[in-house]
């Protein structure tokens, strides 16, 4: 875990589903040990792994703690708000939002919106003085930045040379407070990359989700309940940048202002899939004039960023719209130098031989063109994107949906062979799910034959095989399991034994042919009666002789006695 990082992984909290590796527009992710880790020196920060993540796996570095010591310490701290702060809070009043934030601790509070301004005056004036660039692509976006400086460095020279709005910024802000620390808000997890690489203008960067757990905690969360901010100023027509076109709009007024004849094509390009497939398709050399593309890794624009409350788009740039139509077109005759020379920083890419791309895929069970299923369960756009990846140690083989499916299978044929029993699944309705050969084998030919005719006996109705369906239902319906009951079919006798797999929806049983061995039981139940009779007439007569030989020893003994015995005074004896 590199808590560091604008966005890091809780290995603890992973479950192993792969479905940031699917969304994660880059695959800056590696899964080991069946748990996802995002990579820093490969993540744009785009933040869609941290929204998809189901178990929270997936965390955006917590600032709130740093920013609030820095204001404690420092009582000129100022806040730069991004616009689609009318969004987020809609329906609060500007200036009172200001006077909300300087509750919390600010010295000043001002819009991003003005440094917006100033990118655009720029942007505009390199477009009508250098006519033969063909193409333009807007720097404002630092997610965007980082997409093409990483993954399509060659388009780094169509970047805008110019700072993003939160850099002009605070460098025009530099200007009024030349001490001043300054703290952005906003819905951009990109702009916390912004801060680490320039800290010396921007100290630090807050979410929107930040900072409403501040504002709950300094007991402010309704800013319309205190009195406006008298410094309060509404920005320029940067206040659009949040939504689609919305730069464009700024752009193309201060083109018009400078070249009124000036050729220039706008576009506008929102998600980071649709960048790329643009990139991908685009050859600067075949435009026939100057183009400008307004590029937002967000699908809707900034009002749909990952730090944003769960909204609707239309809402956000109505929310939006509403607010920056209360501006007025600023044009700031002095400029700071918001002059940027954006460099290519290719992301590190291993190239493997074909022979090690062919072996992986031997390894995932694809051996020829048509075992490549390319389903992207794995979160790998193909079988061969899945086994660069495993090559790279960014993958793993068991995130092969197919073949952890074929290796159950086998699995489960080994175990039905080496069962002794008969198995089989059935649902609500006893129909057949599946079920092993030996399980219609027990059942005689018929049965026998229809399985192989159609393995497994999907869907067969169980009541057409066994009589004693009532011990199915049963089990069905009370979720009491049966062990072991003896039953006759087809006067043959089996031991039954019925089990939940999904308590009145799923039930499973186990067979086991045990005529023989009940024959052999009862045949050794007579013969042990048999024992035993014998045994009770042999005691019985035994009993006789020896009761009939102590009577005769007893009447012989008693004559020897009276024989022996003194005769007394008269004579007797």
């Amino acid at each position: 875990m590199d808590a560091l990082a604008p966005i890091y992984s809780v290995e603890a909290q992973c479950r192993d589903c792969y479905k940031c590796v699917r969304r994660c527009p880059v695959k800056a992710i590696r899964v080991e040990n069946d748990h996802a880790v995002v990579l820093p020196e490969a993540c744009i920060y785009c933040g869609t792994c941290v929204g998809t993540c189901p178990n929270h796996a997936k965390m955006v570095r917590d600032d709130l703690m740093g920013v609030r010591n820095l204001v404690a310490a420092r009582k000129d701290v100022i806040l730069s708000v991004a616009p689609s702060f009318a969004s987020e809070f809609p329906g609060v009043d500007p200036a009172r939002f200001a006077a909300a934030m300087k509750r919390l601790g600010f010295a000043q509070v001002r819009e991003t919106a003005v440094g917006a301004n100033i990118v655009s005056r720029k942007v505009a004036e390199l477009m009508a003085r250098s006519p033969g660039h063909r193409l333009q692509i807007s720097s404002a976006c630092p997610v965007v930045v980082e997409l093409i400086q990483r993954y399509h460095p060659k388009f780094t020279a169509y970047l805008t040379p110019v700072d993003s709005p939160i850099i002009a910024h605070c460098k025009a802000l530099r200007r009024e407070f030349p001490e001043a620390p300054i703290v952005f808000v906003g819905p951009c997890v990109g702009k916390k990359h912004e801060s680490d690489s320039q800290p010396d203008l921007l100290s630090a960067a807050l979410t929107f989700e930040e900072l409403r757990r501040w504002m709950l905690m300094a007991g402010v969360e309704d800013p319309n309940a205190l009195a406006p901010d008298p410094e309060y100023r509404l920005p320029g027509d940067g206040a659009y940048y949040p939504i689609e076109g919305g730069m464009l709009r700024s752009v193309e007024r201060n083109f018009r202002a400078l070249a009124p004849q000036g050729e220039l094509q706008p576009m506008t390009l929102t998600g980071v899939g649709t960048i790329r497939t643009m990139l991908e398709t685009l050859d600067p050399k075949t435009l026939e004039q100057p183009v400008f593309i307004e590029a937002l890794a967000c699908p809707g624009g900034c009002v749909c960023g990952p730090k944003t409350r769960t909204r609707c788009a239309a809402g956000g740039m109505l929310d939006v719209l509403r607010h920056a139509k209360r501006t007025l077109p600023d044009d700031p005759e002095e400029l700071p130098d918001v002059g940027h020379h954006y460099r290519p920083a290719p992301a590190a890419e291993e190239r493997f031989s074909e022979e090690e791309i062919q072996a992986t895929l031997h390894a995932l069970g694809k051996f020829r063109k048509e075992d490549e299923l390319n389903c992207a369960g794995c979160g790998y756009d193909s079988c061969r994107a899945l086994a660069c990846a495993i090559l790279a140690g960014n993958a793993e083989p068991q995130m092969c949906v197919s073949r952890m499916r074929q290796i159950a299978l086998k699995q489960s044929s080994a175990i039905d062979r080496a069962l002794p029993y008969g198995l089989v699944v059935v649902d609500r309705q006893l129909r057949i799910i599946e079920c092993n050969e030996r399980f219609a084998a027990q059942l005689g030919e018929p049965a026998k034959l229809a399985y192989e005719a159609k393995p497994g006996l999907r869907d067969a109705d169980l009541a057409r095989l066994i009589p004693q369906t009532q011990l199915f239902l049963k089990v069905l319906e009370t979720g009491e399991e049966l062990i072991r009951r003896t039953v006759e079919i087809e006067g043959r006798l089996f031991s039954l034994s019925i089990f939940n797999v999904d308590a009145h929806e799923v039930i499973g049983a186990l067979m086991l042919d045990v005529t023989e061995s009940e024959r052999n039981r009862k045949a050794l139940i007579e013969k042990a009666r048999t024992v035993v009779t014998n045994t009770a007439k042999t005691v019985q007569e035994i009993a006789f002789m020896l009761g009939r030989n102590a009577a005769e020893s007893e009447l012989i003994l008693d004559s020897a006695v009276e024989m022996f015995a003194p005769i007394d005074a008269e004579g007797e004896p």
